[in-house]
Protein backbone atom coordinates (compact mmCIF):
# COMPACT_ATOMS: atom_id res chain seq x y z
CA UNK A 1 0.00 0.00 0.00
CA UNK A 2 2.56 2.56 0.86
CA UNK A 3 4.76 1.43 -2.20
CA UNK A 4 1.96 2.24 -4.54
CA UNK A 5 1.25 5.77 -2.31
CA UNK A 6 5.26 6.23 -3.26
CA UNK A 7 4.90 5.23 -6.72
CA UNK A 8 1.81 7.70 -7.23
CA UNK A 9 3.26 10.47 -5.67
CA UNK A 10 6.92 10.30 -7.72
CA UNK A 11 4.55 9.98 -11.22
CA UNK A 12 2.67 13.33 -9.90
CA UNK A 13 6.13 15.05 -8.96
CA UNK A 14 7.79 13.73 -12.35
CA UNK A 15 4.60 15.22 -14.60
CA UNK A 16 4.75 18.90 -12.53
CA UNK A 17 8.40 18.84 -13.75
CA UNK A 18 7.60 18.35 -16.98
CA UNK A 19 4.80 20.81 -17.01
CA UNK A 20 7.12 23.60 -15.35
CA UNK A 21 9.80 22.32 -18.11
CA UNK A 22 7.43 23.02 -21.22
CA UNK A 23 5.95 26.14 -19.25
CA UNK A 24 9.76 27.54 -19.36
CA UNK A 25 10.62 26.48 -22.96
CA UNK A 26 7.30 27.87 -24.26
CA UNK A 27 7.29 30.96 -22.14
CA UNK A 28 11.32 31.87 -23.66
CA UNK A 29 9.76 30.85 -26.86
CA UNK A 30 7.19 33.55 -27.35
CA UNK A 31 9.28 35.99 -25.91
CA UNK A 32 11.80 36.06 -28.36
CA UNK A 33 9.14 35.66 -31.04
CA UNK A 34 7.40 38.63 -29.20
CA UNK A 35 10.68 41.01 -29.54
CA UNK A 36 11.67 40.07 -32.36
CA UNK A 37 8.16 41.44 -33.85
CA UNK A 38 8.38 44.45 -31.87
CA UNK A 39 12.25 45.42 -33.61
CA UNK A 40 10.75 44.16 -36.80
CA UNK A 41 7.46 46.87 -35.82
CA UNK A 42 9.94 49.51 -34.17
CA UNK A 43 12.17 49.45 -37.70
CA UNK A 44 9.18 49.53 -40.34
CA UNK A 45 7.46 52.79 -38.22
CA UNK A 46 11.18 53.79 -37.68
CA UNK A 47 11.61 53.66 -41.64
CA UNK A 48 8.16 55.12 -42.57
CA UNK A 49 9.08 58.11 -40.49
CA UNK A 50 12.19 58.68 -42.18
CA UNK A 51 10.32 58.85 -45.47
CA UNK A 52 7.78 61.24 -44.44
CA UNK A 53 10.50 63.20 -42.49
CA UNK A 54 12.40 63.11 -45.83
CA UNK A 55 8.92 63.61 -47.99
CA UNK A 56 8.12 66.46 -46.01
CA UNK A 57 11.92 68.12 -46.57
CA UNK A 58 11.64 67.42 -49.99
CA UNK A 59 8.32 69.05 -50.36
CA UNK A 60 9.24 72.15 -48.50
CA UNK A 61 12.01 72.40 -50.77
CA UNK A 62 9.74 72.46 -53.74
CA UNK A 63 7.87 74.79 -52.21
CA UNK A 64 10.85 77.28 -51.52
CA UNK A 65 11.66 76.82 -54.83
CA UNK A 66 8.57 77.59 -56.64
CA UNK A 67 8.16 80.60 -54.78
CA UNK A 68 9.66 83.71 -56.66
CA UNK A 69 12.64 85.19 -54.92
CA UNK A 70 13.73 89.09 -54.96
CA UNK A 71 17.24 89.34 -56.05
CA UNK A 72 19.30 92.25 -54.66
CA UNK A 73 18.79 95.69 -56.56
CA UNK A 74 22.74 96.40 -56.07
CA UNK A 75 24.88 95.76 -59.31
CA UNK A 76 28.33 96.71 -57.74
CA UNK A 77 30.05 100.24 -57.62
CA UNK A 78 29.11 103.20 -59.03
CA UNK A 79 31.44 105.54 -60.43
CA UNK A 80 31.35 109.44 -59.79
CA UNK A 81 30.67 110.40 -63.19
CA UNK A 82 27.17 108.16 -63.33
CA UNK A 83 23.78 109.93 -64.02
CA UNK A 84 22.06 108.54 -61.38
CA UNK A 85 18.78 110.89 -61.41
CA UNK A 86 19.55 111.73 -57.67
CA UNK A 87 18.63 115.26 -59.03
CA UNK A 88 15.03 114.06 -60.19
CA UNK A 89 15.88 115.72 -63.80
CA UNK A 90 15.92 113.34 -67.19
CA UNK A 91 18.56 114.20 -68.87
CA UNK A 92 16.97 114.51 -71.90
CA UNK A 93 15.54 110.85 -71.78
CA UNK A 94 12.11 111.10 -73.62
CA UNK A 95 10.41 108.21 -75.88
CA UNK A 96 11.32 107.95 -79.43
CA UNK A 97 8.25 108.80 -82.35
CA UNK A 98 8.00 106.26 -85.37
CA UNK A 99 4.31 104.85 -84.94
CA UNK A 100 5.66 101.28 -86.20
CA UNK A 101 5.72 98.86 -83.50
CA UNK A 102 6.61 101.14 -80.26
CA UNK A 103 4.60 101.23 -77.11
CA UNK A 104 3.73 104.21 -75.30
CA UNK A 105 5.56 104.72 -72.62
CA UNK A 106 4.88 106.47 -69.21
CA UNK A 107 8.54 107.91 -67.61
CA UNK A 108 8.74 109.19 -64.15
CA UNK A 109 11.40 109.19 -61.71
CA UNK A 110 10.79 106.90 -58.35
CA UNK A 111 12.57 106.09 -55.01
CA UNK A 112 13.44 102.26 -54.95
CA UNK A 113 14.83 101.99 -51.08
CA UNK A 114 16.53 104.93 -51.38
CA UNK A 115 17.78 104.97 -54.66
CA UNK A 116 16.32 107.04 -57.60
CA UNK A 117 15.71 105.50 -60.80
CA UNK A 118 13.81 106.12 -63.95
CA UNK A 119 10.69 104.15 -63.61
CA UNK A 120 9.82 102.74 -67.50
CA UNK A 121 6.17 101.82 -67.49
CA UNK A 122 5.18 100.64 -71.22
CA UNK A 123 1.31 100.97 -72.16
CA UNK A 124 -0.48 97.89 -74.03
CA UNK A 125 -2.49 99.12 -77.11
CA UNK A 126 -5.50 96.25 -76.22
CA UNK A 127 -6.09 93.27 -74.13
CA UNK A 128 -5.11 90.59 -76.87
CA UNK A 129 -1.91 92.68 -77.52
CA UNK A 130 1.72 92.21 -76.32
CA UNK A 131 3.77 95.26 -75.15
CA UNK A 132 5.28 96.50 -77.68
CA UNK A 133 9.09 97.96 -78.20
CA UNK A 134 9.95 100.41 -75.84
CA UNK A 135 12.41 102.81 -77.67
CA UNK A 136 14.23 105.69 -75.13
CA UNK A 137 16.72 108.71 -75.93
CA UNK A 138 19.46 110.60 -74.58
CA UNK A 139 20.15 113.49 -76.68
CA UNK A 140 24.02 113.20 -75.98
CA UNK A 141 25.68 116.61 -76.86
CA UNK A 142 23.13 117.53 -74.07
CA UNK A 143 24.08 115.13 -71.81
CA UNK A 144 27.88 115.18 -72.08
CA UNK A 145 28.61 118.30 -74.20
CA UNK A 146 28.78 118.54 -78.52
CA UNK A 147 32.77 118.70 -77.91
CA UNK A 148 32.81 115.35 -76.27
CA UNK A 149 30.69 113.12 -77.63
CA UNK A 150 33.48 112.25 -80.52
CA UNK A 151 34.80 110.65 -77.04
CA UNK A 152 32.56 107.98 -76.18
CA UNK A 153 34.29 104.45 -76.31
CA UNK A 154 32.28 102.70 -73.59
CA UNK A 155 28.51 102.88 -72.14
CA UNK A 156 27.35 101.47 -69.05
CA UNK A 157 23.18 101.27 -67.84
CA UNK A 158 21.88 99.51 -64.91
CA UNK A 159 18.19 98.16 -65.08
CA UNK A 160 16.26 96.75 -62.67
CA UNK A 161 12.61 94.94 -63.47
CA UNK A 162 9.49 94.35 -61.40
CA UNK A 163 7.18 92.22 -62.31
CA UNK A 164 3.37 93.83 -62.29
CA UNK A 165 1.22 90.59 -63.29
CA UNK A 166 1.38 86.56 -63.56
CA UNK A 167 3.65 85.00 -66.49
CA UNK A 168 1.53 82.33 -67.86
CA UNK A 169 4.09 79.12 -67.89
CA UNK A 170 4.10 76.09 -70.64
CA UNK A 171 2.16 73.87 -68.46
CA UNK A 172 -0.43 75.91 -67.55
CA UNK A 173 0.50 77.34 -63.99
CA UNK A 174 1.28 81.18 -63.34
CA UNK A 175 4.41 82.86 -61.50
CA UNK A 176 5.29 86.39 -60.43
CA UNK A 177 8.09 86.37 -62.64
CA UNK A 178 9.99 88.96 -64.66
CA UNK A 179 10.52 86.42 -67.55
CA UNK A 180 13.18 88.17 -69.54
CA UNK A 181 14.73 91.30 -70.00
CA UNK A 182 15.43 91.39 -73.98
CA UNK A 183 16.79 94.67 -75.97
CA UNK A 184 19.32 96.40 -76.71
CA UNK A 185 21.76 99.24 -76.65
CA UNK A 186 21.72 101.48 -79.61
CA UNK A 187 22.54 104.75 -81.27
CA UNK A 188 22.58 106.90 -84.50
CA UNK A 189 25.60 106.50 -86.87
CA UNK A 190 26.50 109.81 -86.49
CA UNK A 191 29.53 110.42 -89.23
CA UNK A 192 26.56 108.78 -91.86
CA UNK A 193 22.93 110.86 -92.70
CA UNK A 194 19.90 109.39 -93.55
CA UNK A 195 18.09 110.20 -96.60
CA UNK A 196 14.71 110.54 -97.73
CA UNK A 197 13.51 109.55 -101.41
CA UNK A 198 14.43 112.68 -102.58
CA UNK A 199 18.30 112.95 -100.93
CA UNK A 200 17.11 115.02 -98.49
CA UNK A 201 19.09 114.59 -94.90
CA UNK A 202 16.45 113.57 -92.46
CA UNK A 203 18.23 112.16 -89.31
CA UNK A 204 21.24 110.19 -88.39
CA UNK A 205 21.44 106.68 -89.12
CA UNK A 206 21.88 104.94 -86.32
CA UNK A 207 22.49 100.81 -85.22
CA UNK A 208 23.05 98.68 -82.88
CA UNK A 209 25.89 98.89 -80.14
CA UNK A 210 25.00 95.89 -78.04
CA UNK A 211 21.94 93.44 -77.91
CA UNK A 212 21.11 92.07 -74.31
CA UNK A 213 19.20 89.21 -73.20
CA UNK A 214 18.62 88.42 -69.73
CA UNK A 215 16.19 85.81 -68.65
CA UNK A 216 15.64 85.63 -64.89
CA UNK A 217 12.61 83.43 -65.35
CA UNK A 218 12.20 82.79 -61.25
CA UNK A 219 12.73 85.63 -59.94
CA UNK A 220 9.68 88.99 -59.71
CA UNK A 221 12.51 91.13 -58.87
CA UNK A 222 16.30 91.20 -60.98
CA UNK A 223 18.68 94.03 -61.78
CA UNK A 224 21.53 94.03 -64.51
CA UNK A 225 24.53 95.98 -65.37
CA UNK A 226 24.29 96.16 -69.38
CA UNK A 227 27.56 97.85 -71.16
CA UNK A 228 29.38 97.43 -74.38
CA UNK A 229 31.71 99.36 -76.29
CA UNK A 230 30.87 101.45 -78.78
CA UNK A 231 32.29 100.16 -82.08
CA UNK A 232 34.82 102.05 -83.78
CA UNK A 233 36.05 99.46 -86.29
CA UNK A 234 34.59 101.97 -89.35
CA UNK A 235 34.04 105.66 -89.46
CA UNK A 236 30.45 105.46 -89.39
CA UNK A 237 29.94 103.28 -86.36
CA UNK A 238 31.46 105.95 -84.02
CA UNK A 239 29.89 109.35 -82.31
CA UNK A 240 31.15 112.47 -84.28
CA UNK A 241 30.90 115.40 -82.10
CA UNK A 242 30.16 117.76 -84.63
CA UNK A 243 26.85 116.57 -85.02
CA UNK A 244 23.60 118.02 -81.99
CA UNK A 245 21.45 114.55 -83.00
CA UNK A 246 23.77 112.15 -81.35
CA UNK A 247 21.66 110.20 -79.51
CA UNK A 248 21.61 106.98 -77.21
CA UNK A 249 18.94 104.33 -78.16
CA UNK A 250 17.46 102.25 -75.51
CA UNK A 251 15.50 100.01 -76.50
CA UNK A 252 13.35 96.84 -74.88
CA UNK A 253 11.86 94.26 -76.81
CA UNK A 254 7.68 93.07 -77.27
CA UNK A 255 6.50 90.73 -74.60
CA UNK A 256 3.44 89.66 -73.29
CA UNK A 257 3.53 90.01 -69.77
CA UNK A 258 3.46 93.66 -67.51
CA UNK A 259 6.71 94.36 -66.05
CA UNK A 260 8.39 97.58 -65.32
CA UNK A 261 12.17 98.42 -65.72
CA UNK A 262 13.95 101.15 -64.57
CA UNK A 263 17.36 102.75 -65.59
CA UNK A 264 19.93 103.83 -63.46
CA UNK A 265 23.57 105.15 -63.18
CA UNK A 266 24.12 105.76 -67.16
CA UNK A 267 27.62 105.95 -67.58
CA UNK A 268 29.80 107.38 -70.16
CA UNK A 269 33.56 106.13 -70.77
CA UNK A 270 35.86 107.90 -73.27
CA UNK A 271 38.46 105.98 -75.78
CA UNK A 272 41.60 105.52 -72.88
CA UNK A 273 38.69 104.44 -70.06
CA UNK A 274 38.25 107.22 -67.97
CA UNK A 275 34.45 108.04 -67.22
CA UNK A 276 33.13 111.23 -69.03
CA UNK A 277 31.36 114.05 -66.58
CA UNK A 278 27.39 114.65 -66.80
CA UNK A 279 26.51 118.06 -68.09
CA UNK A 280 24.41 119.73 -65.42
CA UNK A 281 25.40 117.33 -62.81
CA UNK A 282 25.94 118.73 -59.25
CA UNK A 283 29.29 119.34 -58.36
CA UNK A 284 30.46 116.70 -55.20
CA UNK A 285 30.69 118.47 -52.18
CA UNK A 286 33.84 119.45 -50.88
CA UNK A 287 35.81 117.06 -48.27
CA UNK A 288 35.68 119.90 -44.98
CA UNK A 289 39.35 119.73 -42.78
CA UNK A 290 38.72 118.88 -39.46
Amino acid sequence: MKMKKMLALLSAMVMAGALASCGKDLSGSVSEESQESSSVETEEVSEESSEDTVSEEASSEAEESSVPEQLPRDVGAVDSNALDFEDEDMHTLHQMGGGGDEADVELSIVDLDGDKKVKVHALKGSEDDKFGVVKLVFNLPEVLGLENVGNIGHISVDFTCIANDMWLNDDGSESLVVGNFLGALAGNIASAKGTDEEGNVIQNEWAIHYEFAYQEWNHEEASWRCETDVPALLPANGYAANDEGTTLVIMRWAQKNDVDFYIDNVTFYDKDGNSMAIQGASAAPEETAE
